[in-house]
């Protein structure tokens, strides 16, 4: 930083060394920092941009005080200037607080470096000391620090200061170091039952998998179970399985804590198929449509197994409330059948409505109907937009889009799978337009919800829909060619359907309830403070400008 007129001006040998003095700070600050958290986020390149951003906030005060000093005989420019070095120790303070190191005390050392290094060479070549302005430099400090110390007092029910979880969050997002992070989910985690649903078919050496995990992907890359249906992708298919990942009930509350869980129950999965076998000619009844108040309801049935997959589309919808299953299937199972619940999770910025109550009248109605249709036997047809290499966005991830095509003797439907977080509002009634023209009927869009890409896209949301990254055209475009390959290749098929059931750690409620508060006393501490320091700072401004 140069600084123009102290008491005396300074030569520019002086100036010279105040900007040099700037990235030595950084990178020594980096290097301490390193050495004390080898994980943080701390680079040359970031704190040499905080130095830089201080910068600019030591040279309002200063130019302020040059401008005062101009015309009257005040030091008001060596005032601002010893002012503004403290100013900026606050501020950096803060900065290295919350984003680098843990400890108050240690961020204040290394807050200090900028500042004081330029002050002592500005000082030193002046030769001049005013004492005043570094008495009001030190009430600010003072200020600053005690925020930090009020935020250091905020902490979770395990504990855990609210600056060191915003340190595991910008650890996880900027250098995707998941540790500390998933080490406070795991503070709260409980084993808890997770049902897992498989159909599988096979027709000649080619073996598919549905699956519906009873965890749910998220919270968002690369915490937990964020990329689940990449995982059990890749367990299957490391047998030789075609993988088709559902979205299940329930919401973030049923994330795994840790990604090592996740992949340990994707390979849960893998080993329960593998046991699987089939045999016999493969029979289903339906599809069939309903449609109670904004909600689609499609139902397949296979043997005493059902299947219903809910989508609200073109309606926004979220995560289905896993309490809206209990009276679905308890009506299943007054009928003698088994549920699997799929939320297609297909509509994410749609109209906002409310949803009617599905009552267990409904559901009867619903199951009662599809049990009167008789069993057909059944031919498979499968496609994936990764054998077949087509390309898509970034709103796709590893699974790519999936085709496939149910046949039986009187007709055609095809369940179109994504692996994406949520899809565009609208693309599934294109879909299913572009599929009518064909002669096929849509069973469902649906996507897997994976947060593969959650928190990593410059959106409001944070990563793009289906529809959205790849371009509505595209997707569309490569769900009919898939349906084409899909449906050259139906074969009859034998099936069978399963189910099983495992104890696995998840997050749960609590969790996600205390990092809310957490959040939320955090920013009203904030704003309450800067109520008062934001006026007192400019008020010792003043002073130190006119004393």
């Amino acid at each position: 930083m140069g600084v123009a007129s102290i008491a005396r001006p300074l030569s520019l040998e002086t100036n010279a060394e105040c900007i040099v003095a700037a990235p030595v700070a950084a990178f020594l600050m980096t290097g301490l920092i390193r050495v004390t958290d080898h994980k943080s986020i701390a680079s040359a390149r970031r704190l040499f941009g905080l130095l830089f951003v201080s910068t600019l906030i030591w040279i309002i005060p200063l130019t302020l005080g040059v401008a005062v000093s101009s015309f009257t005989r005040l030091h008001a420019g060596a005032n601002e200037f010893i002012f503004g070095a403290f100013l900026v120790w606050g501020f950096e303070s803060i900065v290295i607080n919350g984003a680098f190191v843990r400890n108050t005390l240690m961020a204040l050392v290394l807050a200090a470096i900028h500042p004081l290094s330029i002050l002592v060479i500005a000082i030193f070549a002046g030769g001049y000391l005013y004492l005043y302005p570094a008495v009001t430099g030190l009430l600010a400090l003072v200020l600053t620090v005690g925020f930090l110390l009020r935020l250091e007092n905020l902490k979770t029910k395990h504990g855990i200061p609210a600056l060191q979880v915003l340190q595991a969050f910008l650890k996880s997002w900027v250098v995707q170091e998941p540790g500390d992070l998933e080490g406070y989910f795991s503070n709260y985690a409980r084993s808890e039952s997770v049902v897992t649903d498989v159909v599988l078919t096979e027709s000649g050496e080619k073996r598919i998998a549905f699956v519906l995990p009873g965890v749910h992907p998220g919270p968002f890359f690369p915490v937990g179970s964020y990329n689940l249906s990449e995982l059990i992708r890749r367990a299957l298919q490391a047998k030789g399985v075609a993988p088709v990942v559902l979205h299940g009930t329930g919401g973030h509350e049923r994330n795994t804590p840790t990604n090592k869980l996740a992949a340990a129950y994707a390979a849960e999965i893998s080993q329960f198929v593998e046991t699987l076998s089939v045999s016999g000619r493969g029979m289903m009844r339906g599809p069939v449509h309903d449609k109670v108040g904004i909600t689609n309801i499609t139902s397949l049935a296979f043997g005493n197994d059902i299947i219903s997959i809910i989508s609200n589309s073109p309606f926004l919808s979220d995560d289905l409330d896993p309490t809206s299953v209990t009276d679905a299937s308890a009506a299943a199972a007054n009928l003698g059948l088994r549920l699997s619940m799929v939320d297609a999770h297909n509509s994410v910025d749609g109209e906002s409505r409310p949803q009617s109550q599905i009552t267990r009248d409904d559901w009867e109605s619903i199951f009662a109907r599809v049990l009167t249709l008789p069993e057909r036997p059944l031919s498979v047809g499968f496609a994936s937009s990764t054998e077949m290499g087509l390309k898509l966005g970034s709103d796709v991830s590893d699974g790519g889009i999936c085709v496939t095509v149910f046949a039986t003797d009187d007709a055609k439907s095809v369940l179109v799978s994504a692996d994406s977080n949520n899809a565009a509002s609208g693309l599934r009634e294109r879909i299913a337009e572009e599929m009518g023209k064909t002669g096929a009927g849509l069973i469902e869009l649906c996507t897997s919800d994976t947060h593969n890409f959650a928190a990593r896209n410059r959106t409001s949301r944070g990563y793009f829909a289906l529809g959205e990254g790849s371009g509505r055209d595209a997707v569309v475009e490569a769900v009919m060619k898939l349906t084409a390959t899909a449906e050259s290749k139906c074969a009859p098929c034998a099936l069978t359907v399963a189910r099983f059931e495992t104890e696995t750690p998840l997050i749960g409620t609590e969790s996600l309830d205390d990092f809310a508060r957490l959040t939320k006393d955090a920013i009203t501490l904030s704003k309450g403070y800067a109520r008062i320091l934001v006026p007192a700072i400019l008020l010792l401004t003043a002073i130190t400008l006119f004393y």
